[in-house]
């Protein structure tokens, strides 16, 4: 019995993985079992949407060891050909040389052209494209009414899209080009991707997820706050950070992790998943303890994919109630700032049963916990949610 093929293109998760098993100088086989492809999967990869530089035609063994030449010592000075792999330019390259089955109209020329001219007098009237295409029984005879508006979205005809009857008055989602993680060493997205994230929630469904993120107020602030959810009960703490450096941000965890407690750690934050900015470049290093006991597992989100952690973001929401975006958060203080998350802690989640995060964590963590993180509880008819900067 023939086993089930799965014929699927490479995302760009995928494609970082590339990229870091190429600078962890893995082969092209590892790369294939790794992403469960056929070897000639990650070959053809390579051959397409890899960046290459002319020089001079002499082998090279380095490179043929290693296949790119991303983290070769004398690729600043060496005049050979090269070859460099970055997942972004690749996932450029690739959008590109995709061919939608419908790209191209099935109208002839002189079609098209007969419809441009009904359709152009019609809109430069001020007549909407339904109203052209009832009136017109012509046009019936060449296509459907959804084609004439294809044909106008895709520059087919000479009116432009915004010449259209409320075309401005619709919201249109438009393709962001992909940017780059702000990770220092791609290396650590072995085995930390979102994919991998998901494959181990799938088989460990009832253990605890803990998401990370951070949160600044004005461009040139010192500060930041270093943002802790769980997203099953809502619930959120923070810490306050030096902005911009993951330095800070691995401390202030372990400090916290230290405060807890090696077992608490294992039982309420053994999953950890994490954005992927410069604040979090050496997020990995919270896996393993000082004394080299391994307490928990990391995993990084997809670039600039803020729905891979909804939770944490939605919360964000109420935070900027009482710290509200731009003001500065210099002048904040961590005391100040416990009492920001009791407070919003406190407020009832109409998704929660009515029920504040503060009240859902008290009975799955426990009253010490909260105590340890500086957390109390606010009367239902306190709870302030107003800006105090």
């Amino acid at each position: 019995m023939k086993g089930e093929t799965k014929h699927s293109r490479l995302t760009i998760d995928d494609r970082m993985v590339i990229q870091a098993c190429l600078h962890n100088n893995q082969s092209i086989t590892d790369i294939a079992t790794r992403l469960k492809v056929n070897k000639s999967t990650i070959s053809r990869e390579l051959k397409r949407n890899a960046i290459f530089k002319k020089g001079i035609d002499i082998p090279c063994k380095t490179k043929g060891s290693n296949l790119v030449c991303n983290t070769c010592k004398k690729k600043s000075f060496c005049q050979r050909s090269k070859i460099y792999y970055n997942y972004v330019e690749a996932e450029k390259k690739a959008c590109l040389n995709k061919r939608p089955t419908r790209s191209r109209p099935k109208i002839d020329e002189g079609s098209i052209q007969s419809v441009d001219e009904i359709v152009t007098d019609g809109v430069h009237l001020g007549q909407s494209l339904h109203h052209i295409y009832v009136s017109n029984p012509v046009l019936t005879k060449f296509c459907v009414e959804r084609t004439i508006r294809r044909l106008c979205y895709r520059g087919n005809l000479s009116i432009r899209p915004h010449e259209l009857r409320r075309y401005v008055t619709y919201k249109r989602s438009y393709t962001k080009t992909p940017e780059e993680s702000g990770l220092r060493d791609i290396r650590v997205l072995i085995g930390r991707t979102y994919k991998d994230y998901l494959n181990y929630v799938k088989h460990h469904r009832s253990t605890h997820v803990v998401q990370y993120d951070s949160l600044i107020g004005k461009k040139d602030d010192k500060q930041a706050i270093l943002t802790i959810t769980f997203p099953k009960s809502n619930f959120q703490f923070g810490l306050l950070i030096k902005k911009g450096s993951s330095a800070s941000v691995n401390s202030h965890i372990k400090r916290l992790f230290r405060i807890l407690g090696s077992e608490t750690v294992k039982r309420f934050f053994p999953i950890n998943l994490a954005d992927n900015g410069v604040e979090f470049s050496s997020f990995n290093e919270i896996e393993v303890s000082e004394d080299g006991e391994k307490l928990c597992n990391c995993y990084f989100t997809t670039p600039y994919r803020s729905t891979d952690k909804a939770e944490c973001e939605r919360n964000h929401g109420l935070v900027r109630y009482v710290l509200p975006k731009g003001k500065s958060l210099d002048s904040l203080t961590q005391k100040a700032l416990d009492e920001v998350f009791s407070h919003i802690n406190s407020y009832v989640r109409k998704s929660k049963g009515d029920k504040p995060p503060y009240d859902l964590v008290k009975r799955q963590l426990g009253v010490e916990f909260l105590k340890l993180i500086n957390i109390r509880k606010i009367p239902n008819k306190k709870v302030r949610l107003k800006a105090i900067i």
